[in-house]
């Protein structure tokens, strides 16, 4: 547009030379001629003053002597030589008084001078341009005249070329002045249009439609991207009613500006296409007021400016932000954020309509194990069937959850009693009864499920999810697949629980916990031969609180792993302490819960702490549960494989009470066998518990398998043992758990037969 201006400008500054140019060459030419016609009108006249002054002497010496008159002609034929020597003159007659031809002469186009003759009189007529004649007198009598023929070809080639010149000049200067006016013009002119064009590039390129309309909303001006969103059939624009466009938004904004508001006004509006497709779109109107009157608007009024945007993607991509904020991503259920916002919700309008509400808590059962078996792929299949089944069993009104991991909730609104939220509850287990099959593999699910209700366990919606989990870890702990609901009995176990987990980490900071000393004793030789340390933890206001109180939670929390550590560091070192001293051959024994036996740091934990003390491996016992192999037999052996490496003795805890023992005797690597006290306590000559005491004992001393009886509570129990051959034996009979102050006061030998 810009180079298109240039031209134009340079066009229209060089047509203006020109005419201007035109236009001075004639004038000038028209007064050049004026002034040729004046100065050759005052030569011709001074030329023929010449030739009658020098011809009127030889006239009149027609009546003088024939010698003077010869002179008088002679001289009058040089005057009239000399006058064809200018440059207008061509051809001089003189005639007498009578009309007859006294003396004549011409010159032809070379300048060559010839006498007249009458019969050359019609080429010199059609050689000049003109003639003049004019009289010779004498006083006053008229003695001829003289005719001139005047050629004015010099004149105009002379006026041509000095034109020519002049126009030369003219348009050198003009040409110079052409390019300082382009240059000026275009200094002031071309900044304003260079602006100018890059607003209308803009404004035609923009993505955001823009419409210009009069006060009336009647269009009359607007861009490429309001035609993209009219789509087809965008014709015959111009003219038409903004309002067509948006029939909903127009009496809005109309009606702001129409109350003398000169602002902006912005919104979401809904954009009518051609196509009758309804576009959400972002509107910005705002009102042009016009400073003075004008051909396109004699009125002054205001118009307006329209610029929207097609906010369709934005407003999808926002619904699915929406989704994916308030929506699990997996199962397609509302995630925790929205479910408590829902909770809060209804929690409001029950207590304004005084209706109960009903929580329920979901936990899949044995999820980690597929989850471990199969891996997260698995696990996720588990979650997705299992959210599907839940809610198939579920009504329209009742919403689920899933809140994290394998935890589910449902709000259940408008319940009557319990029986309502615990029939909906029923199906919900109901509903994981048939095996969820992943990979032509056939996996049994449960659900333990808790229930707290509003207003009867809590009267917010935090307290109502805290007191729905307390009522679903309690079904877990009444045998998973059950059905708990929230009490105040629960509540208080629960704040036990918490309070003793707080206190535990309060004993390990501070060193609360000590190790306590039984005796195991050689039933044969009857001597001490091993102990095992057994830990108590002395609160700092003394209070002793036992093992069978706080392990249990110990384990739950996971925090019996930095306890184990202290009890493995406490015991190592007091083998070490007891070297050189009549303890020095006594091995020590240590129980080992799963949780410590699984976990990654309990190898490397021992073994650092092994080799740092420099004892003798063998000494150290390890006692590991029935249970605890159990739990992954496959981890368990490996592990176990692993501490035998370190040389340390291996003993398997409360043998006899797990499902499988005697099977396991053959995988495990272990060289003393604890059988627990409940076959010491139950056996009877001659009863089942007696016969099985018997059997492991014989079987244990064909695998060469140390046995150890525990409970040991009389003499009774110890004549038993000894009529089985069982060499070593550990109870109250022999001492109980001594701190270690007074456990070095033993006396290694007994005296028990």
């Amino acid at each position: 547009m810009l180079t298109i201006f240039n031209y134009r400008l340079i066009a229209a500054l060089v047509l203006s030379t020109v005419i201007i140019m035109s236009v001075f060459g004639a004038v000038r030419f028209y007064l050049s001629e004026k002034a040729f016609e004046a100065n050759l009108d005052s030569l011709v006249f001074q030329t023929s003053n010449r030739i009658t002054s020098a011809v009127k002497p030889s006239i009149w010496s027609i009546y003088s002597k024939s010698v003077e008159r010869s002179f008088s002609q002679e001289f009058a034929s040089g005057v009239l030589d000399s006058e064809l020597l200018g440059e207008y003159v061509v051809g001089v007659v003189v005639y007498g008084q009578f009309g007859h031809i006294y003396m004549g002469k011409w010159k032809d186009r070379q300048g060559q001078v010839f006498s007249y003759d009458v019969k050359q009189r019609k080429k010199l007529i059609e050689y000049a341009d003109f003639r003049r004649t004019f009289p010779i007198s004498f006083d006053t009598m008229t003695l001829g005249k003289v005719e001139l023929f005047i050629d004015t070809t010099a004149f105009k080639q002379h006026q041509k070329d000095t034109l020519i010149v002049e126009l030369i000049q003219i348009g050198i200067v003009s040409i110079f002045f052409v390019f300082v006016l382009f240059y000026m013009i275009k200094r002031s002119l071309l900044k304003p249009m260079r602006k100018l064009e890059l607003a209308h590039k803009t404004f035609a390129s923009m993505t955001e439609a823009i419409v210009y309309t009069d006060h009336k909303g009647d269009i009359y001006e607007f861009n490429n991207a309001f035609l993209n969103m009219l789509k087809p059939g965008a014709v015959d624009v111009v003219g038409k009613n903004i309002q067509a466009f948006f029939p909903e938004a127009f009496n809005t904004f109309a009606s702001v500006f129409a109350e003398g508001a000169h602002e902006a006004w912005q919104g979401e509006a809904s954009f009518c296409s051609y196509d009758s497709c309804v576009v959400p779109v972002w509107l910005t109107v705002s009102v042009v007021e016009e400073d003075a009157q004008s051909l396109d608007n004699p009125d002054g009024a205001s118009e307006l400016v329209f610029v929207f945007q097609d906010i369709s993607e934005r407003k999808n991509a926002e619904a699915k932000l929406q989704k994916l904020a308030f929506h699990d991503v997996l199962t397609g259920q509302p995630n925790r954020q929205y479910f408590e916002e829902e909770l809060a919700l209804n929690l409001n309008l029950a207590q304004r309509q005084g209706r109960k509400l009903s929580l329920i808590f979901i936990d899949l059962d044995n999820f980690k194990h597929i989850n471990d078996a199969l891996g997260h792929a698995a696990g996720d299949d588990v979650l997705i069937e299992a959210a599907k089944r839940f809610r198939l069993r579920l009504r329209r009104a009742d919403f689920l959850a899933r809140i994290g991991g394998d935890e589910f909730t449902v709000i259940v609104n408008g319940v009557t009693d319990s029986e309502e939220s615990a029939c909906i509850a029923k199906g919900l287990i109901e509903a994981l009864n048939e095996p969820i099959v992943i990979n032509n593999t056939e996996f049994k699910v449960g659900a333990s499920i808790g229930i707290a209700n509003y207003p009867d366990d809590a009267e917010d919606e935090q307290e109502l999810i805290k007191n729905a989990d307390i009522a679903m870890y309690n079904a877990k702990d009444l045998g998973k697949n059950q059905i708990s609901f929230f009490s105040n009995e629960l509540n208080e176990k629960v704040e036990h629980y918490f309070e003793l987990k707080n206190n535990l980490d309060v004993a390990i900071k501070h060193g609360e916990f000590r190790l306590y000393f039984q005796p195991k004793v050689d039933l044969l030789a009857n001597k001490i031969c091993a102990a095992e340390a057994l830990i108590r933890w002395i609160k700092a206001d003394g209070t002793l609180v036992t093992p069978d109180n706080f392990i249990p939670v110990a384990e739950d929390t996971k925090q019996i792993i930095a306890i184990g550590q202290w009890v493995v560091e406490t015991a190592i070192q007091q083998l070490k302490d007891w070297k050189g001293t009549e303890f020095n051959d006594l091995s020590l024994s240590i129980n080992v819960s799963a949780i410590q036996l699984y976990d990654d740091s309990f190898l490397p934990h021992l073994k650092s702490n092994l080799v740092s003390s420099g004892i003798n491996p063998a000494q150290l016992e390890i006692e590991i549960t029935e249970t605890a192999v159990i739990t992954d037999t496959e981890t368990a052996v490996k592990i176990l494989y692993e501490l035998k490496k370190l040389d340390v003795m291996l003993s398997l805890d409360d043998f006899g009470t797990g499902y499988s023992s005697l099977s396991y005797l053959r995988l495990l690597p272990v060289d003393i066998l604890k059988i627990d006290r409940s076959f010491i306590a139950s056996a009877k000559e001659g009863n089942v518990s007696n016969k099985i005491l018997a059997s492991i004992i014989a079987l244990a001393q064909d695998l060469a398998i140390d046995v150890v009886a525990e409970g040991v509570e009389d003499e009774a129990h110890l004549n038993l043992l000894l009529a089985h051959q069982c060499q070593l034996g550990q109870g109250y009979y022999f001492s109980r758990p001594l701190p270690l102050a007074q456990f070095s006061e033993l006396d290694l030998d007994l005296s028990l037969h």
